[in-house]
């Protein structure tokens, strides 16, 4: 599902090839002017890269260059992780409207159960809560709107417990410490868009074979 948590651990690997990247790709025009000039010059026609990197990079470590990368670009990165980029297309609701979302997939491909057997045939349209229930509602909110934080916090606890709390704007770990409970990011609208949803707050609920839509006034 297309949404993150604080939670979510950093893969130092890619951070690592990231810096790499950063140093050449930002750094190979400078690397001359750096270190200057020592002794007689030759005319150098190729120089092997992995060769240039492993100066390049004994270079920048020993002059500190290195981890200052590091830490910028570890903080962009975690600022990132908080808080998202804001879906700025999404506004507060005005108007109530409820809508109905029919969840049915065409399978590219024969499903299986356990023992093998095929219970879908490529190209059956199949309805994924035919076949499963889903126990917590999806509740979608501007954090940064105290006014919706504020409606949340006044929801019965024993409801709230039963819903999947959404960002489409604001800080994640700030409504962690408010709700005490995990918080998701609808990163890029990928679920808001697929459900139509174009105002919050606004809340995704199973109706039997369908999920019942309500953006809502407060």
């Amino acid at each position: 599902m297309p949404i993150i948590t604080s939670k979510n651990k950093i893969n130092h690997i890619m951070i690592r090839n990231l810096f790499l990247i950063f140093s050449i790709v930002f750094s190979v025009g400078a690397f001359s002017k750096e270190i200057g000039v020592v002794g007689q010059t030759y005319h150098i026609e190729e120089e092997d890269l992995l060769s240039f990197i492993e100066h390049r990079l004994a270079f920048m470590n020993k002059n500190g260059e290195w981890e200052g990368i590091q830490k910028n670009v570890q903080a962009r990165v975690s600022k990132h992780i908080d808080r998202p980029t804001p879906l700025t297309i999404i506004t507060k609701t005005t108007e109530h409207r409820i809508w109905n979302y029919d969840p049915s997939v065409i399978v590219p491909y024969d499903l299986h159960d356990k023992d093998g057997n095929v219970f879908a045939k490529a190209g059956t349209l199949v309805n994924p809560l035919a076949i499963v229930q889903l126990h917590t509602a999806m509740l979608f909110y501007d954090a940064d709107d105290e006014v919706q934080v504020k409606w949340i916090k006044n929801l019965n606890q024993k409801y709230l417990n039963k819903i999947k709390l959404v960002l489409v704007n604001g800080s994640v770990s700030s409504q962690e410490k408010i709700f005490h409970q995990p918080i998701y990011f609808d990163q890029e609208g990928r679920l808001t868009s697929r459900f139509g949803i174009h105002h919050v707050p606004a809340i995704v609920e199973q109706d039997k074979l369908h999920l019942k839509i309500s953006e809502l006034v407060i």
